[in-house]
């Protein structure tokens, strides 16, 4: 056959399009570095969000609750051996690997939004230990490994998300950390054996070879999480080397992740980068999410022009994972979670369910339990393996949906879907999704222990979902899902999007239970109060449950938030029923509700109904009264939008420590909407929102902060009662808004107690704009007991002005239960170095005791000889104008330790020295 020249040239040049064509086709999803960022083939951008497959080719106890006794999976499965016997043992590992992560998981994770999966590999999977080669130095290569990852990477490409392959457990464990990586003591590390290394770079080259090609492997992440003593990182750095060049003899392509030293955040000596196609993968975990606490590794990326990925992050809460998100992808850092699924888990998007039969196992091999059959055992752990499908696992949708939705949406959406029907029951545990301050207020909401040192649970009731809100097992059968809202705090709140199918007069019902009295909360609507406080008896348990009705309670029909808040904790909640009484809201009188302070001159009253607005003028039969004097009101306002609140201005400003009442006399003919008149009402107590500034001079309560972080309240026995800061840590702080009234010397006073440590706190002035002006610092003794009470004085100057006033542990525990300013005179300052001179004879004592002041007292001041308890054992007033010699005998005297004190007449005192008896 005659082919004309021509012909045969475009026929060649067709073929050579088609070819190329199609190679671009196949590879234009491949990933690399530009930059600071990764792009595709095609140079879009892709900012990697994906999820860690922990627990699946490689075992970690504490996902699987072992840790306390096999934390590495080599002792995990010695564990289960011992019970079943290799061969069952084999069956189990095979139904994990088998039901840990399917295509579901796959198509799932999709779902929920993840264009990515981190796959951490276990080395055994795919090779030999070396300690089981037939020829020594030889690699002996398994199938299973490349299986697995194969089916992952088929199920991934469907969905179109990559894969990041990441070396887990390395040949004979790259950290001493066992439960990362597997790794065994009782044999050579991956840094003390060549042949662990080789074998190490032998597999990264086979994977390389294998995957070179797949362009939905976004790259290689040499080795997960190295924890050594590896000075200088030499040896990390020329291990990653000689694995980069053996997979850049195999695969040209694809991009290179590397970890650094100690739990993947120590990059010394890991830089310049030794490839063009190289990005940094650090760690960050339970630490603050600013720019500040990511600083560290852009300076890598803008020193380097590299790209950064954050490899892993996770194990905290709701809020966590959303602050953490937002703040990477502003930086535009790509992310993998960890991990997808765990054994009974609130914070990650599956839960393993946890049979009371694997339990058992876990308690014997805990020692409380006795050793069950090797058949009970075999089918606790099957069931526990095929309790891994997807179908079968928990989703926890609050997780997904912090990650997603919550990143760039502060809208709550209803827990279940749909609105609450009222009438009908709300469980208090389904209140609404949604970020902080909008769905929910809780006063912890994350941990950040890395930053602060200070762990803090955030759901301390540890189930159903992973916010800042306590929620617990409940043992009520009433209206019951099995869980309660609880360990609730004054100041919080939970929000429910509600549907109100008929208007009308309702009785709410709570189940609640308490281990005191004192509890104390009520209902808002769409801002505006539908119930007053109502208070919670004491039901003789925190699962002794009770139905407490709040009766009349008004609702428009709609779609509605309904809030219910905490106004003084020490109770648990189960749920609230809304039944519809039939009456008419005609049928029920207009009454106040409550009472908030606005801003410094306006009050708003709350009250069951709408009103008509109010023909009469200011102050319409109504009275403030502020610290029992009465202030004009200077106007009425009301909200068209919200007819049930009233707003009263007032012709004298409002301060933050202000008592304010209101009263109505019932006279000035208010009326509802319905046509009935506002029942009178007297001295109702106005809840003051404003902002307390302390002034200087002055004391300050260690209780009365404007915010603080890590501390707790409980009760206390000083001199005059109230409440002080417990349970301090370091780091923990406390922010004080305060007024220095004049410019000068101050003598700064601390009570504080603590039964057997020295307590330490940095105290810093912040000015309006938010500058530090001044910083200083104190220490206290140990004083014998948690409320064993000594004052700490301290001379410090300020400057005249508004501050912030935060107090800072240093060193703990100790508790605090005010501070005090005193302004120095002249006089004051000359008496203070005067009381220096005062000597104390002998000390240690036996049974008498001199104390010399060796100056003229220029007034009155009181001595005191006191015990650890503050008990008082002797106490007299000096004359002013007169030196003084005070001689005690002290034979009655208990032996211990005694502290002196001297102190003016206005009660402040300025000197505390240690006395102690000898037998």
């Amino acid at each position: 056959m005659k082919i004309h020249w021509k012909a045969l040239l475009n026929l060649t040049i067709h073929c050579f399009l088609l070819t190329s064509f199609t190679g671009t086709l196949k590879s234009q999803h491949l990933l690399k570095t530009h930059g600071r960022v990764i792009i595709n083939s095609s140079g879009d951008t892709i900012l990697l969000r994906g999820m860690g497959l922990g627990g699946w080719m490689l075992q970690e106890g504490y996902m699987l609750q072992t840790a306390d006794f096999a934390n590495p999976q080599h002792k995990i499965r010695a564990a289960i051996e011992a019970l079943i016997g290799k061969e069952d043992t084999d069956l189990f590992y095979e139904s994990w690997l088998a039901h840990h992560v399917r295509r579901p998981d796959i198509d799932s994770l999709k779902s929920w939004g993840f264009n990515s999966v981190r796959l951490p590999l276990h080395y055994n999977l795919f090779t030999l230990p070396i300690e089981d080669e037939p020829v020594p130095g030889q690699q002996t290569w398994l199938s299973k490994g490349f299986e697995l990852t194969d089916s992952l990477i088929s199920w991934c490409k469907d969905n179109e998300m990559y894969v990041v392959l990441d070396l887990h457990a390395a040949p004979g464990g790259q950290g001493y950390d066992a439960g990362i990586s597997d790794y065994d003591d009782t044999k050579p590390s991956l840094w003390e054996s060549k042949a662990n290394r080789d074998k190490t770079v032998a597999l990264w080259k086979r994977i390389a070879d294998r995957y070179a090609d797949e362009e939905w492997v976004a790259g290689y992440d040499l080795l997960n999480e190295p924890n050594w003593n590896l000075p200088g990182n030499i040896a990390l750095r020329n291990l990653y080397k000689e694995i980069t060049d053996s997979i850049r003899s195999v695969d040209t392509k694809h991009i290179i992740f590397i970890e650094g030293n100690w739990f993947a955040n120590d990059f010394t000596g890991l830089t310049p980068p030794w490839d063009e196609n190289l990005v940094y993968s650090p760690h960050k975990y339970w630490s603050t999410n600013n720019v500040a606490s990511m600083q560290w590794v852009l300076d890598i990326q803008q020193n380097f022009n590299v790209p950064l990925y954050l490899g892993e992050s996770g194990e905290n809460s709701n809020v966590w994972f959303r602050d953490a998100i937002r703040l990477l992808e502003d930086l535009n850092i790509g992310w993998a979670w960890w991990p997808m699924k765990k054994i009974e888990s609130i914070s990650c998007p599956l839960s393993v369910p946890k049979t009371p039969a694997y339990q058992l196992l876990l308690d014997y091999w805990n020692g409380n339990a006795p050793k069950p059959s090797a058949a009970f055992a075999k089918i606790t752990l099957m069931v526990l393996a095929d309790r891994l499908k997807t179908e079968h696992c928990l989703f926890q949708k609050d997780v997904v949906d912090a990650m997603f939705r919550q990143v760039y949406s502060e809208e709550t959406l209803p827990f279940a879907g749909h609105p609450h029907a009222v009438p009908g029951v709300i469980h208090a545990a389904d209140y609404d999704l949604g970020v902080a301050g909008s769905a929910y207020s809780d006063s912890e909401l994350a941990t950040y222990h890395i930053s602060t040192g200070n762990y803090s649970a955030w759901n301390r009731g540890w189930s159903y979902r992973n916010d800042g809100v306590d929620i617990e097992p409940c043992s009520d059968p009433t209206n019951a899902i099995g869980f309660n809202v609880g360990f609730l705090d004054a100041g919080e709140w939970l929000q429910y999007e509600v549907d109100v199918t008929s208007a009308g007069v309702y009785d709410l019902h709570l189940r609640v239970a308490s281990d005191g009295s004192g509890g104390q909360f009520h209902f808002s609507r769409d801002g505006t109060d539908v119930s007053r406080s109502v208070s919670v008896v004491n039901t003789g348990g925190w699962q002794n449950w009770q139905t407490l009705t709040v009766p009349e309670v008004i609702l428009d029909t709609g779609i509605q938030k309904l809030r219910f808040h905490i106004d003084q904790g020490g109770f648990n909640v189960g749920s609230f029923e809304f039944t519809n009484t039939g009456l008419s809201t005609s049928d029920i009188s207009a009454r106040f509700l409550s009472a908030s302070t606005l801003d410094n001159q306006t009050i708003v009253m709350h009250l069951n109904k709408p009103l008509m607005p109010i023909q009469n003028p200011a102050p319409a039969g109504f009275e403030v009264f502020v610290n029992g004097q009465v202030y004009p009101i200077t106007g009425l306002q009301m909200d068209s939008g919200k007819p049930a609140q009233v707003m009263l201005s007032v012709g004298s400003p409002l301060e933050g420590s202000d008592n304010i009442r209101l009263s109505y006399n019932g006279g000035a003919g208010v009326l509802a909407t319905d046509g009935t008149q506002l029942t009178a009402f007297s001295l109702e107590k106005v809840n003051n929102t404003l902002l307390v500034v302390h002034q200087i001079p002055g004391r300050i309560q260690a209780e009365d902060y404007s915010n603080q972080s890590g501390t707790q309240l409980e009760t206390t026995t000083d001199a005059g009662g109230g409440q002080n800061i417990a349970y301090l840590d370091p780091g923990d702080w406390l922010d004080y808004d305060v007024n220095v009234t004049e410019s000068g010397m101050y003598r700064m006073n601390f009570r504080t107690a603590s039964e057997s440590a020295t307590g330490g706190m940095e105290f810093r002035l912040y000015n309006e704009s938010g500058i530090l002006v001044f910083q200083d610092a104190a220490t206290f003794p140990q004083t014998g007991g948690w409320q064993s009470w000594v004052t700490t004085g301290k001379d410090v100057e300020l400057s005249e002005g508004r501050y912030t006033l935060r107090l800072l542990v240093t060193s703990a525990p100790f508790n605090l239960n005010w501070l005090e300013f005193n302004l120095l005179s002249t006089a004051q300052e000359n008496l203070e170095g005067a009381l220096q001179t005062v000597t104390i004879s002998p000390n240690p004592f036996h049974s008498a005791l001199t104390v010399d002041l060796q100056f003229t007292v220029p007034q009155s001041l009181n001595i005191q000889i006191l015990q650890p308890t503050g008990q008082i054992v002797d106490s007299q007033w000096l004359d002013a104008e007169k030196r003084h010699t005070i001689r005690y005998q002290s034979g009655d005297w208990p032996t211990g330790i005694y502290f002196i004190r001297i102190s003016f007449p206005d009660g402040n005192s300025y000197s505390s020295q240690l006395l102690k008896i000898t037998p």
